[in-house]
């Protein structure tokens, strides 16, 4: 599933991100965000950026980005 489609508090594992997608991924990986992270969502409304918390950072992406990370529910 997308990053996009997790739940307000959901936790996921970030399982990879969408081909071709090679300078966002080095943006994200500047972000502190990688491949097998695990992402809590902090807050995800219906309008605006969705935020998430991983390695202890909080973070806002917008929705367009967050479709592009594919992760896993735990």
């Amino acid at each position: 599933m997308k990053l996009s489609d997790a739940k307000q508090g959901d936790l996921v594992r970030i399982e990879g991100f969408e081909r071709d997608c090679d300078e966002f991924k080095c943006k994200l990986e500047a972000m502190g965000l990688r491949r097998g992270d695990v992402v809590k969502i902090l807050n995800k409304s219906f309008f605006g950026p969705i935020q998430i918390e991983v390695n202890g950072t909080k973070l806002a992406l917008c929705r367009g980005q967050a479709q592009k990370i594919y992760v896993t529910k735990l």
